[in-house]
């Protein structure tokens, strides 16, 4: 009898505290979602109503900065209509890009040393204050409850207050939209809170002040047992708005909960991300509290953390009470058992799940978790341990090799094999001028750090378009688009590279120049093409890269930089394109060295934004090149010569002007047809 019942009342036992912990939990998750439910509600409707209303303001022509100090009388009125509407407001404002500032606040607010500062009536409601000038004239003056200033009881004192220094102002200013700050002591009231700031077209901004004391009782409504503890944190991690302890004369009540307040000050400052979510159970003075954080909708880029503290014996104390007069012939038994399945899951299942998360990641590509997962059973430890060496040899392979193209290869394995697919690509060359004459004078050790340096520089520009290195070769680099992933904009994106291409290395070069050290100017080639893209190479080494003329092009179109004395040339294919993204300047018709191809040549000069300082020097440029194109060199060289004196040091201007000279003493080409033939490369 004893062999059968006490495994039957141990199973009927187990069963009931399961059926009785999943009740329990239910609950608590049904509560803390309904205090998530209604924190987030409180947050975002409440804030989202108020910065509405005050946008709407903010499109006035009361609050515009042109009208000046005509309209404070306006502004002040809508301030107070703001606060009456409102009654979680504390203060409304608005601050002005030359430092003037209109404020309006309860006087209920303010403590009693405040009102004797101030000197507030007894019945006042609202006080006024306006802040003016520059230096030393700039004053504060105060009134109450008169939106008019009146001609007499206006309290003065010199003033450095500067709303354009305040968090709710440089935000609104930084975001050039509706911005929250982190909960602070306000500048005028002990009180904590929030502030809000919406910017106002012509410079400005109008905030207000959000006194928390209303989210604090919605804390204490919320509380999920007498003794827990309900919070709310923002990102900058402190515990801003708590609920109220329990009475110290109730009988149930938990003497001390400040260690528990502290640990759940310590796991909202550890929480990030807006979908974070995290229990635990933890000792506090010997009692077990279950701890709980998790994060709310962001609301104008603030992220909040709603955090719960509950003991474990409110929970279920109902419970214990039921499962103790069950247990008594089966007790030891059940100990053992939940001891057995805890030890398992902490030795088995927190391990594993960490470990297949971490090479989720590793599929992903994704290097950034270093932690060794650490366990007792020496198995799981051996795992670890070469899940670790896995993570960290890739992680130096994907320095090697595109993460592009191991994606490419991991959703698609049989693409490895030798061979490739016919596409439209574009690819960039890029040279650094006088190389050669640089790497003599520093040595190699330097010379290799400058040039890792340069060439992150310039990667970070073509990855972030959408561009694939394919090698670099000495001081060069070549990179292609529409591969492998297909890239529908691949021209548009390879000439945006070019010109982020070009910042970067005459940023990089300016910072050197300050420090004295030999520059690095790139010239840049870009041609687009159709190409053969795939891997290409022996079956033991295999490389992925383009086979084509499109590659050879755009080389020479590198070169041919140093000949005109520019830094970005592309083919008419790559400017046709893109003309009416990018301002374009037709340099050339020519006829490359060894070929009998006719290529047009352009200068990428700017984005299509940028014409205006060019305007006149494309068209002065333009007519020039017209006149050089009949045979009328005379004209041709006044109006190069004219476009140089617009820009300044222009290489095509100076190379156009020395052929015209050229002609003017030979005589018009026979056949001449406007196209110019290199005999050399």
């Amino acid at each position: 009898m004893a062999a059968i019942l006490l495994p039957l009342s141990s199973t009927l036992l187990w069963l009931g505290w399961r059926a009785v912990d999943f009740q329990e939990r239910r609950s608590v998750e049904h509560r803390m979602t309904a205090l998530h439910n209604a924190v987030a509600g409180f947050i975002a409707v409440g804030v989202r109503v108020v910065i509405s209303a005050a946008e709407a303001l903010a499109d006035t022509s009361d609050f515009d900065p042109a009208t000046g100090p005509a309209r404070d009388q306006e502004r002040r009125k809508s301030l107070m209509e703001l606060l009456v509407r409102h009654s979680n407001l504390a203060a409304a404002f608005v601050g002005y890009a030359d430092g003037r500032f209109i404020y309006v606040s309860r006087t209920a607010n303010f403590t009693a040393e405040e009102r004797a500062e101030l000197k507030v009536p007894a019945n006042a409601t609202f006080l006024f204050r306006l802040i003016d000038g520059q230096g030393e004239a700039r004053r504060e003056s105060w009134w109450f409850d008169t939106i008019r200033m009146p001609g007499a009881g206006v309290e003065s004192r010199r003033s450095d207050f500067d709303p354009r220094t305040r968090p709710w102002y440089l935000e609104a200013m930084q975001r050039q939209g509706p911005a929250l700050t982190d909960p602070y002591r306000f500048a005028w009231h002990t009180e904590a809170g929030v502030s809000a700031g919406v910017p106002i077209d012509g410079g400005g901004v109008i905030g207000f002040d959000f006194n928390l004391d209303a989210l604090a009782q919605l804390l204490n409504e919320y509380k999920i047992t007498p003794n827990s503890i309900i919070g709310v944190a923002t990102d900058v991690a402190d515990v801003v708005v708590e609920s109220e302890p329990c009475s110290a004369s109730a009988p149930d009540c938990l003497p001390d909960d400040a260690k528990a307040r502290d640990i759940l000050q310590t796991m909202a400052q550890r929480a990030t991300g807006s979908d974070y979510r995290i229990e635990r159970t933890v000792d506090v003075n010997g009692h077990d509290y279950r701890f709980f954080v998790q994060a709310a909708p962001p609301v104008y880029g603030k992220s909040m953390m709603i955090a719960a503290a509950v003991p474990m014996a409110e929970l279920s104390a109902a419970s214990i009470v039921l499962l103790e007069r069950a247990a008594l012939a089966g007790a030891v038994s059940i100990v053992v058992a939940i001891i057995g399945v805890l030890g398992i899951s902490l030795l088995l299942a927190r391990s594993m799940e960490r470990l297949a998360a971490k090479t989720e990641r590793i599929r992903r590509l994704d290097f950034s978790d270093r932690i060794l997962v650490r366990s007792r059973i020496t198995e799981i430890l051996r795992l670890s341990m070469a899940v670790e060496r896995m993570r960290a040899g890739l992680e130096v392979f994907g320095l090697y090799v595109s993460k592009e193209l191991v994606g490419e290869i991991m959703r698609s394995p049989t693409s490895t094999g030798l061979g490739g697919t016919r596409r439209q690509l574009t690819v960039m060359f890029t040279d650094i001028e006088g190389f050669s004459r640089i790497s003599e004078a520093i040595e190699p050790e330097l010379l290799t750090s400058r040039l890792s340096r340069y060439f992150d520089a310039l990667g970070a520009a073509i990855s972030a378009n959408r561009g694939m290195i394919d090698k670099y070769i000495g001081d060069s680099v070549m990179a292609f688009w529409n591969a492998p992933q297909p890239d529908p904009d691949h021209i548009y994106h390879a000439c945006r590279a070019a010109l982020e291409v070009s910042r970067a290395s005459r940023n990089l070069a300016e910072k050197w120049r300050r420090l004295d050290r030999p520059v690095f100017h790139t010239r840049i080639g870009l041609h687009t093409g159709e190409a053969v893209v795939g891997n290409v190479g022996a079956r033991q080494r295999i490389n992925y890269t383009l086979v084509g003329a499109v590659a050879n092009q755009a080389s020479r179109l590198e070169a041919l930089n140093k000949a005109y004395g520019t830094w970005i040339l592309a083919s008419g294919d790559v400017a046709t394109v893109t003309a009416g993204r990018f301002v374009w300047r037709h340099i050339d018709r020519i006829v490359p060295a060894g070929t009998t191809e006719i290529l047009d040549i352009y200068e990428l000069a700017a984005d299509v934004g940028e014409t205006d300082e060019l305007a006149s020097f494309l068209a002065a440029w333009q007519a020039a090149r017209d006149a050089y194109v009949e045979g009328r060199f005379e004209a041709a060289r006044q109006g190069f010569e004219a476009a140089r004196a617009i820009r300044g040091e222009d290489g095509p201007c100076r190379t156009f002007i020395e052929r015209c000279q050229t002609f003017g003493e030979s005589g018009v080409p026979a056949g001449w047809d406007g196209v110019w033939h290199f005999a050399q490369k």
